[in-house]
């Protein structure tokens, strides 16, 4: 057909594209590396499907294959999507200076992070000279509102009916810190909302903490969070368990909010 009669959409075009997201959506932060085995269990697929649309996605420079390992990993194309996406791209922009001086002046791991459909999504990071890195939350992961410094800052900046909601469950447990109990958490968001920081230890990963600060606009709604995360013995205080660092970072949230106002 034409241009101006374009062939109608099948069923099972719909369907390839659906198993291709499904593909690209098996890879994260924390699985960046995959098998085809492990591709296809992740995508709910068997192998020879999956292996006709990595193929495909390799073609397209969306997919990435080791020569000698012959795992998978997304290829750098799948960067060229991220800065030509609208949404939160000025806070992006506007927020990447001052992250940055963030991480140079804590030597920590910086986030910039967004709340997404119950989740906290990482919109940016930026690593500190710390000698000790800590690999986690890349950008597009997502964590649990109920686990780490800036997912229990979203949630507290949420309105009461959506809190209410999230705590309705299910709430995930990554380790056996992270708090799960709809009251306790009630009454964590309400202290949290309160001081305007959380600093959560050994919830994500033992032996880990967060500080995270809220990015508020004008009427006090919540636009996004500041954090930073590392080795808990660099970013808390020795004899107290309080968090360092604690002014520079709600310093840097202040200065983003005056910048995207």
């Amino acid at each position: 057909m034409d241009a101006q009669n374009p062939e109608p959409t099948t069923r099972q075009n719909v369907r390839a594209i659906t198993r291709a997201v499904a593909i690209l959506r098996a890879f994260t932060g924390e699985r960046p590396s995959l098998t085809l085995g492990e591709v296809a269990a992740q995508a709910g697929l068997d192998k020879a499907t999956t292996r006709r649309i990595l193929l495909t996605l390799q073609e397209e420079a969306l997919i990435t294959q080791d020569p000698v390992s012959h795992r998978y990993a997304l290829g750098l194309r799948i960067l060229e999507f991220v800065g030509a996406v609208p949404a939160f791209r000025d806070l992006r922009d506007e927020s990447a200076p001052l992250l940055a001086k963030l991480a140079e002046e804590t030597r920590t791991n910086v986030f910039l992070s967004v709340y997404r459909e119950g989740e906290a999504m990482c919109l940016a990071r930026f690593q500190g000279d710390h000698p000790v890195h800590v690999n986690w939350w890349q950008v597009g992961g997502r964590l649990p509102i109920n686990c780490g410094g800036a997912p229990r800052v979203l949630l507290a900046f949420q309105p009461q009916e959506e809190i209410e909601r999230r705590l309705a469950g299910p709430l995930m447990r990554l380790t056996e810190r992270s708090q799960t109990d709809p009251a306790a958490l009630r009454r964590d968001m309400r202290v949290i909302h309160g001081r305007g920081w959380e600093f959560a230890t050994d919830d994500v990963a033992v032996g880990l903490s967060a500080l995270g600060v809220p990015i508020l606009d004008r009427t006090g709604g919540c636009v996004g969070a500041v954090s930073i995360a590392g080795l808990t013995a660099h970013i808390s205080e020795p004899e107290t368990g309080a968090p360092r660092f604690l002014d520079e970072t709600m310093a840097c949230a202040r200065r983003i909010a005056a910048s995207v106002r």
